[in-house]
């Protein structure tokens, strides 16, 4: 039997300068982190509170030298983690699992220890 995969309440994102091409490879990672590499953070932040809320709203916008550049609000249960990176990236993909792993290392703690024992 496997478990229903948890979800976000709310995605939202917006894309500036970005094709039609690079979008759609974006979605795709942002889904494939939520359905496997965010299954740990989600069902933390579920356990704590069933009713959680969680959101992730996101920006890329690529920049004059034609690098990628990412704004990441995550909200987890009224709590707020911003994540921005502007020193450019050359693959956008690249800003996703930047941002979802910082995301993880405030939830988890850096080695994944930090609020566990809480």
């Amino acid at each position: 039997m496997t478990t229903p995969l948890l979800t976000v309440a709310e995605l939202k994102e917006r894309f500036v300068d970005v094709s039609d091409v690079m979008q759609a490879d974006i979605k795709k990672l942002v889904q494939y982190q939520l359905q496997n590499k965010c299954q740990t953070l989600l069902k933390k932040i579920y356990s704590r509170n069933p009713d959680a809320k969680v959101a992730i709203e996101y920006t890329i916008t690529k920049n004059r030298q034609g690098k990628y550049e990412a704004d990441f609000v995550f909200t987890a249960d009224g709590e707020k983690f911003v994540t921005a990176s502007h020193q450019g990236f050359k693959v956008a993909t690249d800003l996703i699992t930047h941002a979802f792993d910082k995301w993880k290392r405030n939830i988890l703690g850096v080695f994944g220890w930090k609020k566990l024992f809480k």
